[in-house]
């Protein structure tokens, strides 16, 4: 291969935001593709890993090329073959490591800045603007909070937006400006679900007792939404525009893919069930980015800062999103915090004497609280007493 020929494909490579993201930030999604890149173009080879092992180096420094730096590149380079300059004059052999150190400087530099800015410097801080007042999540209503602080009811099941950002249930909302995002915020109180469908076409499924924060139109480097709750989202592929959810406590990164996200303020341990695609979970309180696969589910205990990553049937975690609760060996107390969000009721009952007791089966969310409450009577030995929306649960003697 020619040194033209070479110089082509390294500039090529650094001019593709996908090289450099899936160097800088690797998903097994991104694995994959470059992977058949390799595979369909044999003269990719060498200069993917070369480049892939610099960049890599350069990484763990400060996102800017000192003349040390420099000549290390240009070491490597020739030790991968890369360039035959070896005979050519200094002042050329200088020329070009200046050029391609210049090249990397600026977009490992850059997009340096973007990965860390998902977490740090430009990050919206949504525990500040998310609404807390427990009114709403016990309120009759789903109610939007529009980017004017405006409050509206929404009496329809779910919420479509159009490409221009504006939605079917308030036709007065302006037309979002590209520039800068106009965040709504939606409160689903317990009792109710919705469906929402997002500007470019993602579609999310928000359960009982959940706050998600969302723009009428995405921004121009990614995706991003807020959640405190759950939601089960199918977000549309888009490899130059990269989707993150983020918690209070972890943000999980995709292209495309479908996942549950469980991430309740009252509850002590946030997830992410994956169903289909891949996800990479981060956060500043993590230790390192976890790659989440098919059929996987990852825990994240707060207050230990354990993370646990185990294989699931992922249809005992979305099956929510149809009406129904499957239960495979589950905690009781777990089931009645699910069960009170749903039905928008009480339970009161002493969590120690309950610790040990495990439900399974498929509960059927459509009818009322009486029909579920019987099946579990039967399955385990609890006694139940109803008033309004209090119920005690005891025990059999």
């Amino acid at each position: 291969m020619s040194a033209n020929h070479s110089d082509n494909i390294i500039f090529s490579l650094l001019d593709d935001d996908l090289f450099i993201r899936w160097v800088l930030y690797p998903t097994p999604e991104l694995n994959l593709y470059w992977q058949e890149q390799i595979n369909k173009n044999e003269e990719l080879k060498s200069n993917i890993y070369t480049l892939k092992d610099i960049i890599n180096k350069l990484k763990i420094k400060e996102p800017t090329l000192s003349q040390d730096d420099r000549m290390a590149i240009w070491s490597k380079i020739e030790q991968n073959t890369l360039h035959k300059t070896k005979k050519q004059p200094a002042r050329r052999v200088w020329l070009q490591v200046a050029s391609i150190a210049a090249v990397i400087a600026l977009l490992v530099g850059g997009y340096w800045v973007f990965v860390q800015n998902q977490g740090t410097l430009t990050e919206t801080d949504y525990t500040s603007i998310i609404v807390k007042d427990e009114q709403f999540i016990r309120s009759d209503d789903v109610v939007l909070t529009l980017p004017d602080n405006k409050k509206v009811a929404v009496d329809s099941s779910n919420i479509i937006y159009n490409k221009e950002g504006i939605s079917n249930i308030h036709s007065e909302q302006a037309k979002a400006e590209t520039d800068k995002l106009q965040l709504n915020q939606l409160t689903v109180p317990y009792g109710k679900t919705i469906s929402l469908t997002l500007s470019d076409g993602t579609k999310m499924w928000v359960n009982s007792g959940s706050r998600v924060i969302y723009p009428s139109v995405f921004g121009k480097d990614k995706r991003e939404i807020f959640v405190s709750g759950e939601i089960y989202l199918d977000v549309v592929k888009n490899p130059d525009l990269p989707f993150i959810v983020k918690t209070n406590h972890i943000n999980v990164n995709v292209l495309g893919t479908k996942f549950n996200v469980s991430a309740y303020d009252n509850e002590s341990t946030q997830s992410v069930v994956l169903v289909s695609g891949a996800v990479g979970v981060k956060s500043n309180e993590l230790k390192g980015n976890y790659n989440i696969l098919p059929n996987q589910k990852f825990s994240y205990q707060a207050s230990s800062k354990e993370v646990n990553i185990q294989k699931v049937d992922v249809n005992n975690y979305i099956s929510w999103i149809q009406g129904y609760l499957l239960l495979n060996s589950e905690n009781l107390d777990s089931v009645l915090q699910k069960l009170e969000r749903h039905y928008n009721i009480s339970f009161s009952y002493d969590s120690n004497k309950l610790k040990d007791i495990r439900v399974s089966g498929k509960l059927d969310l459509h009818g009322g609280i009486e029909g579920v409450l019987k099946y579990i009577a039967i399955t385990v030995p609890i006694n139940y007493s109803i008033n309004g929306k209090t119920i005690k649960i005891e025990l059999k003697s």
